[in-house]
């Protein structure tokens, strides 16, 4: 009887044994991670400089009046195409006005003697001596007048270049102080910027080369060029600035518009992977290495970008390392995982 008892306990001990094992192997596997891994390799990727940019208008004039006044006319608003020497407003100073009014019956009434003199003194009536008093007056009478009516002409609000008025707010009768801004015209057939272009790669670039403009407000990329390099870096940035334009002709960009600018600037092999290994986290960015069976976090910087590849920076990479890109999803520091074909 003591025998079989006996031989009872040992079978449910082994049982009960059998039975944790059994349990572990299922907690272990229930652990592991089932991810897709590519060897880090060296390929040639294309090098592209970015830089945020704000485009303006190549040609962009404010009017100022050096006279101040008082706006009597408006003639032009905000939108309207204009030619050059159009008047978009005009201003009135009495004396200013006066001047010029003055100054021009003057000039009329000694042109019209001098012109009368200048036919006798012709014909030999009359001497030069005679004749040299209204000639004189007539040239005293001419510059007084040219120079009240350029000063009459400020009065008169004009286009300097042809393109678009722009920044008029002002209202018939506002009065108006010297030098302030009365209206803008802008000539946006091709837009401009600069951006600060990195020491390193000014070798790579040159006057007329093609570049990428981007414009998220209108959600088109555009094809610009480089047209100025300038070759002192800046004393601050130590960056070098370079002028990138655009061609505009239907108008579509607008002035103070926001664009991300992309320049080519060659090629290197660079350690690289595919961009679905690459992860962020507050702004960081990361990948997982696999090591022994486990995943393994590192923190990466990352370079130059040619779809679906993106190279990878990070002191100890080396050649044939193993990294995830495929389960990356829930996947935390040491997880054990395996390969999925």
């Amino acid at each position: 009887m003591k025998k079989i008892l006996y031989l009872f306990l040992i079978s449910v001990i082994f049982i009960a044994g059998c039975g944790k094992k059994e349990e572990t192997k299922k907690e272990i596997v229930e652990k592991i991670k089932y991810v897709k891994t590519a060897l880090i390799t060296k390929r040639s990727m294309n090098q592209v400089f970015s830089s945020d940019a704000v485009l303006q208008p190549k040609k962009k004039i404010d009017y100022k009046t050096e006279k101040g006044g008082t706006i009597k006319e408006i003639f032009k608003r905000n939108g309207d195409i204009v030619k050059t020497g159009d008047v978009v407003m005009q201003l009135t100073d009495p004396a200013t006005e006066g001047i010029y009014s003055a100054a021009k019956t003057n000039y009329d009434i000694s042109n019209e003697t001098h012109q009368k003199f200048k036919k006798l003194y012709e014909k030999k009536l009359i001497s030069y001596l005679e004749y040299a008093p209204y000639e004189n007056s007539f040239a005293s009478a001419s510059g007084n007048f040219e120079s009240a009516k350029a000063d009459y002409e400020k009065l008169l609000g004009k286009a300097s270049i042809d393109g678009i008025v722009g920044n008029l707010f002002l209202k018939e009768g506002n009065k108006i102080e010297k030098e302030n801004v009365l209206f803008t015209i802008v000539d946006d057939t091709q837009m401009e910027s600069y951006v600060g272009f990195p020491a390193e790669w000014l070798n790579e670039i040159k006057i007329g080369q093609e570049l990428e403009i981007t414009i998220s407000a209108l959600n088109e990329v555009f094809s610009g060029k480089i047209t100025e390099i300038n070759p002192i870096a800046d004393s601050v940035t130590k960056k070098f600035m370079v002028k990138i334009s655009v061609e505009n002709p239907d108008g579509k960009i607008k002035d103070g518009m926001y664009a991300i600018v992309k320049i080519p600037v060659g090629s290197r092999d660079v350690f690289s992977i595919e961009d679905t290994g690459i992860f962020i986290r507050d702004l960081i960015s990361y990948i997982y290495m696999v090591q022994e069976g486990k995943a393994h976090r590192i923190t990466v910087k990352t370079g130059a970008s040619n779809l679906p590849y993106t190279e990878i920076l990070y002191d100890n990479i080396k050649d044939g390392d193993r990294i995830i890109i495929d389960g990356i999803y829930g996947l935390e520091e040491g997880d054990i995982v395996e390969e999925v074909k």
